[in-house]
């Protein structure tokens, strides 16, 4: 459990957002400064949304948080596949209005990552190992977890 929490943490895509988010924003056909601030954005919604998970965590519990934030996660990215390849022409753009959907669809995605497999990515495996092993544990899901993120990117 401590590699495989890790190891979907980092196949939900998150990493490849957070790297080529101004490439993808480009690619919609913003402009080079519009894209740099949606990046800003997309990064602002994720540092706010972390906050939810710190007080909701106890209370609705870990395996709530997993299943909703891949829930949501899940279907936003269906949505942003889904404008991109109906509405991307053949020279490779698409409408500014679908350009604004496909950036508040990544926000909703990484909202949902930011509350849900972000925090829990590095919480849960700490609290799975007994006290005397907890260290050398955490020390290889962090491995893990730099693996994985070093293969995807």
């Amino acid at each position: 459990m401590s590699i495989a929490i890790p190891f979907f943490q980092i196949i939900t895509g998150i990493n490849v957002i957070g790297f080529y988010a101004p490439i993808l924003f480009l690619a919609l056909g913003v402009g080079k400064s519009t894209a740099l601030l949606s990046t800003i954005l997309t990064n602002f919604v994720g540092t706010f949304s972390t906050f939810i998970s710190m007080p909701v965590v106890d209370k609705i519990g870990r395996k709530i948080l997993f299943l909703s934030g891949g829930i949501q996660m899940f279907w936003s990215q269906i949505l942003v596949g889904g404008i991109m390849v109906a509405k991307l022409d053949d020279h490779g753009e698409i409408s500014k209005g679908y350009a604004y959907i496909v950036l508040v669809m990544i926000c909703v995605y990484v909202s949902g990552f930011a509350w849900s497999w972000g925090p829990l990515g590095w919480l849960v495996p700490s609290e799975i190992f007994p006290l005397e092993i907890r260290s050398a544990g955490q020390s290889i899901t962090v491995a893990v977890c730099f693996l994985f993120t070093f293969i995807i990117a």
